[in-house]
C-alpha cells in the first residue's frame, strides 16, 4: 500500500511507514521490542502461522510469547522491553520473507514456567492498536543471516531508525480473512471465523458468488466429513456464496440434522470449509448434484443407521435425493 501525490502531472508514490501509522516515533519505540515470528516447514503445526492464527489460535499466541523451549539450552525469544509488537510471517513457502502479518501490540508482564520447562511471558493486549490485528500487511526486510526473532529497539538507536524507516505498510484489508488474498479456489480451507468474515468480505464474495461448487466440511476433532454441493436455480446467481452464508449465520447446519444436533458453539470452534469442486454458473444442477453424491461416496461422508463406525454427516436421504441443495 502507498501514498499517491499528484503534482504538476507527475505521480509520486511514497511508502506508509508502519510504525508512524501506528503513531509511533524513535522515543517512544525505546519502549518496545519487536518480534517477527517465522514458519519453518519442520515445525510441524507452525510451519504456516497465519492458518495456525485461525485455527490453533490460543496455542500460537502461548508460541509467540514463548521465551525458552524446553530443547535450548537458554532462552533464545527473550523479550527485554515491557512493550511488543508481534508480527507472523505472511507466506510460509519463503524461506526469506519480506511480508509479515501484524497480530497485536502487547504490554509484557511476568513470566511463568511450564510443567514441561518452557518458559513463557504473560501479557495483556494494548487495545488503540487492536483494529489493525491481522489486517495490516507489512514490508520488511531482514539483513541477510540474520535469524534473530526478537529484535530489542530499547539499546539501539540504529536499529529503531532502521524499523522506523524500512517498515511499510503494503495493505490494510477489509477484514482479517482478506489479509490472506484470495489465493484460488482449491487452495480455500476456512475456519468458522474465517468463513463468517469472507461472506461479508467483497474480493471473497465476488469470488465465492461466481461459481456453482461442490464443497466439503470438515470436523477437526472427529476427522468427519459432510460434502454439500451450491448452485443455482430459478435465476438465482449467487452460487457457492448463498449457500455458505447460510452456515456462517443462525445454527450453521444449513439444514441439516447431524449438524443441527452438534450445536453452533461447536460448529465454530472445530469445522473447516474447502471447496472440492467449482463450475461455472451454466453448469446444470444435476452434473453438480453427481458430483457431489460421487463425493460423498468417494469420502464416505454418508451416515447410514447399520455403520458400527459412522464417519460421515450426510444423511441417506441426502445422497439417495436428486435436488437436496441451493
Amino acid at each position: 500500500m502507498a501514498m499517491t501525490r499528484i503534482e504538476d502531472g507527475i505521480q509520486d508514490t511514497e511508502p506508509i511507514r508502519f510504525l508512524e501509522l501506528l503513531g509511533l516515533d524513535e522515543e517512544d519505540l525505546a519502549g518496545y521490542s519487536i518480534r517477527l515470528n517465522g514458519s519453518n516447514p519442520e515445525w510441524g503445526k507452525w510451519s504456516d502461522l497465519p492458518d495456525a492464527y485461525y485455527f490453533s489460535y490460543d496455542d500460537l499466541m502461548k508460541w509467540i510469547f514463548t521465551k525458552k523451549w524446553p530443547d535450548k539450552d537458554k532462552a533464545t525469544a527473550q523479550i527485554h522491553t515491557r512493550k511488543v509488537l508481534q508480527f507472523i510471517q505472511l507466506k510460509p513457502e519463503n524461506p526469506h520473507p519480506t511480508q509479515w502479518l501484524f497480530v497485536g501490540a502487547y504490554d509484557v508482564l511476568d513470566e511463568y514456567t511450564e510443567n514441561d520447562g518452557k518458559i513463557l511471558y504473560r501479557y495483556n493486549e494494548i487495545p488503540e492498536y487492536a483494529s489493525l490485528k491481522a489486517r495490516a500487511v507489512v514490508y520488511y526486510k531482514r539483513d541477510p543471516g540474520y535469524t534473530g526473532v526478537v529484535f530489542n529497539l530499547s539499546n539501539n538507536e540504529e536499529r529503531r531508525r532502521d524499523f522506523l524507516k524500512t517498515m511499510t505498510l503494503e495493505k490494510i484489508a477489509q477484514s482479517p480473512v482478506s489479509a490472506l488474498p484470495f489465493s484460488g479456489y482449491e487452495n480455500v480451507r476456512l475456519t468458522h471465523r474465517q468463513l463468517v468474515a469472507a461472506v461479508n468480505n467483497e474480493e471473497w464474495r465476488a469470488a465465492l458468488g461466481s461459481v456453482q461448487a461442490v464443497y466439503l466440511q470438515t470436523d477437526r476433532r472427529t476427522g468427519w466429513h459432510y460434502v454439500g454441493s451450491a448452485y443455482s436455480r430459478k435465476g438465482a446467481s449467487h452460487g457457492l456464496l448463498s449457500r455458505w452464508k447460510e452456515y456462517a449465520s443462525g445454527d450453521h447446519s444449513g439444514g441439516n440434522k447431524q449438524l443441527r444436533n452438534l450445536g453452533a458453539g461447536y460448529i465454530e470452534k472445530n469445522f473447516q470449509y474447502s471447496i472440492l469442486e467449482i463450475f461455472d454458473m451454466n453448469k446444470s444442477p444435476k452434473e453438480i448434484i453427481d458430483r457431489e453424491h460421487w463425493w460423498m461416496d468417494t469420502l464416505g461422508s454418508v451416515r447410514r443407521n447399520n455403520d458400527e463406525v459412522p464417519h460421515g454427516y450426510n444423511s441417506v436421504a441426502e445422497r439417495e435425493n436428486s435436488d437436496q441443495h441451493e
